[in-house]
């Protein structure tokens, strides 16, 4: 997978015209269904390549998956094990991408986690039956759960 250096200003405004431009364009023309399949793929891309590995418990995997995010400055993951799943809280990812995604940050982002989410979960071993869906959304903190 390439990857965009950000470097510097130029380089940061060029990526945040093409992303936005990208974003408006799925959302003017998409259904919502179709812009949630579309999101959720674009997470599942993400994780296919930033693989975690071989986590032995919900430390590891967060310490990994929080590797990436910090790298991007896209906030950082907690999970916490629940009777019926695993909950997952994502803070700080929409500091930089807000602005940039403007209207559309909740349609683009919450299916995006859940997609990447869903896909690093389902590599170790999470059963078919099981899907990671958004409980809670703010502008700071998404809830996700990944179970039945």
């Amino acid at each position: 997978m390439s990857e965009w250096s950000t470097d510097n200003a130029t380089e940061t405004t060029a990526a945040s015209l093409l992303l936005g431009s990208i974003i408006a364009e799925v959302g003017g023309g998409a259904t919502t269904a179709q812009r949630r399949a579309f999101f959720r793929a674009v997470g599942a891309r993400i994780a296919g390549a930033h693989p975690v590995g071989d986590a032995q418990d919900i430390a590891a995997l967060a310490a990994s998956i929080n590797r990436l995010w910090r790298e991007h400055d896209c906030g950082e993951v907690r999970f916490e094990l629940a009777e019926d799943g695993l909950l997952i809280t994502h803070t700080g990812f929409a500091r930089r991408l807000a602005p940039i995604l403007g209207g559309a940050t909740e349609q683009t982002l919450r299916p995006l986690l859940e997609g990447a989410y869903d896909a690093w979960l389902h590599t170790l071993g999470s059963g078919a039956d099981l899907t990671t869906r958004t409980l809670w959304w703010s502008d700071t903190e998404a809830r996700l759960k990944h179970g039945r």
